[in-house]
């Protein structure tokens, strides 16, 4: 049987939950099944290693110069999708979307779109992203097929945003959990190079630098909770806008909190980086479909708490550990009882979450059934 041509499309390949996702599922489609493609605006990324390197696939960068590289851009994209003649086009996040829609339709190829995100703010955003989503929602009823990797992103684009939903599924991410695993060798050699002991109580913040991940409440919670809690070090791990990361390093909280805070950018072995904190903490104020970094340090029995927002308290399953968003007193009192929990007591809480990611969330669901949809929607 000749291989299904499927073309994945996503603007980059940085350290985001939806670029390490696609990581994944392009490595492990069986490629006797499917020849795939990815095509990037930009070139490079945190990621670009991983797909370059991964058998079977095809890497190609369309290089756009930046965002009025519109005609050249847009120009090399049909270009290639006209050379390639995918059966299958499967753009991920929302301007992506729209160009992989355009793009599939001039070449004759189904076209099947990845959202990520749940309610997302936006105000927060500029015009460009206001119009891709509006213009995303009146596109939706004409696409083969809308994967949404959580329920929640499903309902609100559904009954906020005006997607049609009679082409949609529900297919949630994958972990690999021999990957993200208790290191205690790697968690030792990070926690050294942060400069904290086998006493002090790491709690930390992994995500980019971005309103939605709500930085300032984690910040405000964590000077709540270090002025009871002297051993408490906190580390926040993200790259971002240069502007953005000022703002944050010169904020009130930040200054409170001084040396006991710990700014790191975003690295490839992020398992090391949840491995050595105690307890990850997710305050993201809106946005959130299925938070890959809560799911990965589920895996490497590191406790979590997180913000009812979107997928969170799905994927958690754990009320005890979820609190409102942009609430820093709730989200310090919740942490605190962490911290304050026995050695014994967290170990057990953080086995049972990995036992959850183990038997619900492993990457062979997501392979299996993004396959079965892929050659679905291909053959109708």
């Amino acid at each position: 049987m000749t291989p299904l041509r499927i073309c994945f499309l996503i603007r980059d390949l940085g350290a985001g939950g939806a670029q390490r996702q696609l990581a994944e599922l392009v490595r492990r489609l069986d490629k006797t099944r499917f020849e795939v493609t990815v095509l990037t605006f930009y070139p490079g990324g945190l990621l670009w290693s991983d797909i370059e390197q991964a058998p079977g696939v095809r890497l190609v960068s369309l290089d756009k110069a930046g965002r009025w590289d519109v005609i050249r851009f847009g120009t090399r994209l049909f270009g290639f999708l006209r050379r390639l003649r995918p059966d299958v086009v499967h753009p991920y996040l929302d301007l992506a979307n729209v160009l992989g829609w355009v793009g599939g339709r001039a070449v004759r190829a189904k076209v099947v779109w990845g959202v990520r995100a749940s309610n997302v703010d936006l105000d927060r955003y500029d015009w460009l992203y206001r119009v891709s989503l509006r213009v995303s929602a009146v596109l939706s009823r004409y696409v083969d097929l809308v994967i949404f990797n959580s329920q929640a992103g499903l309902r609100h684009h559904v009954d906020s945003c005006g997607y049609h939903p009679g082409n949609t599924a529900v297919v949630p991410n994958g972990i690999d959990t021999e990957r993200f695993r208790p290191l205690p060798e790697a968690r030792l050699r990070t926690r050294q190079a942060w400069g904290v002991g086998d006493s002090d109580f790491v709690l930390g913040l992994v995500g980019r630098l971005d309103p939605m991940k709500d930085h300032d409440t984690f910040l405000e919670a964590a000077v709540r909770l270090a002025a009871r809690r002297p051993h408490l070090r906190l580390v926040c791990v993200g790259d971002g806008p240069e502007e953005s990361a000022r703002c944050l390093a010169e904020s009130p909280a930040a200054r409170v909190l001084g040396n006991r805070l710990r700014w790191e950018p975003a690295r490839p072995d992020v398992e090391c980086v949840l491995g050595a904190l105690d307890c990850l903490v997710l305050s993201s104020a809106y946005g959130e479909g299925f938070p890959n970094v809560v799911a990965e340090a589920m895996a490497v029995e590191t406790p979590c708490v997180v913000t009812d927002v979107g997928g969170n308290a799905a994927l958690l399953a754990d009320p005890e550990r979820t609190v409102h968003p942009a609430d820093p007193e709730a989200l310090a009192s919740t942490c605190q009882r962490l911290v304050d929990q026995s050695a014994d007591g967290r170990r057990r809480l953080a086995a049972a979450d990995r036992r959850r990611i183990v038997e619900h969330f492993g990457t062979d669901r997501l392979v299996r059934r993004t396959a079965e949809l892929l050659q679905d929607v291909a053959c109708a």
